[in-house]
């Protein structure tokens, strides 16, 4: 065989399996039906319904004295503001501060949420409740009223968590007559935590 017969043949020897590596490299498209499904976001409506009843199971255990239950709702990065005190930031604060105040049998507790507004994305939410504490301290009689405002986030795993928690307290006569909700919403934008929550055509939910 020629020489430039010879060099050609092994050439193409050469290429083939080289094309068939390529070839093999290649990873066909999977057919539309046998992709995982995607998760799907639910609606401010379903969205609201859950986080309702995040914030229920946590009013339920902090009726019960259970601290544990109470700080569930947490994220792990989560942070919370009370009046006059530095923020807490990490869960051990969080959950020493929730122990101390159920430990005092004599102070009892009331949350009454009255708003709750979803983004349109259903990815962040805001939670407006009054908490009301009446007892004793000593011998101390206690009565105090609390506006809290909760930010929350949905999880990967879907779940609701509290990022950012801001507790103001109401003076006595405000308390007494304050009728109208803050707005949840101017809550959401400005909160440290949450990373832009849609608020664009966002309403309050009903």
């Amino acid at each position: 065989m020629p020489s430039s017969f010879r060099r050609l043949a092994m050439a193409g020897a050469l290429v083939l399996p080289f094309a068939a590596l390529a070839a093999c490299d290649k990873t066909p498209d999977m057919p539309e039906a046998m992709k995982p499904a995607k998760e799907e976001a639910p609606t401010p409506e379903a969205a609201k319904q859950d986080i309702d009843a995040a914030l229920r199971a946590k009013v339920e255990a902090l009726n019960k004295g259970d601290v544990d239950g109470a700080v569930a709702v947490y994220a792990p990065d989560a942070t919370i503001i009370m009046p006059g005190e530095p923020p807490l930031t990490d869960p051990a604060a969080i959950r020493a501060m929730y122990a101390s105040m159920l430990g005092d049998d004599d102070v009892d507790m009331q949350i009454t949420p009255y708003n709750t507004w979803v983004s349109v994305n259903a990815d962040f939410a805001v939670t407006t409740s009054k908490i009301t504490l009446d007892g004793m301290i000593g011998e101390e009689p206690v009565h105090s009223v609390t506006t809290n405002q909760a930010v929350w986030q949905r999880q990967t795993d879907g779940l609701w968590k509290i990022v950012s928690e801001s507790n103001t307290a109401q003076a006595p006569d405000a308390a007494s007559s304050a009728t109208t909700p803050p707005d949840a919403a101017a809550a959401a934008e400005t909160a440290e935590t949450a990373a832009r929550p849609e608020t664009g055509t966002a309403k309050p939910a009903a």
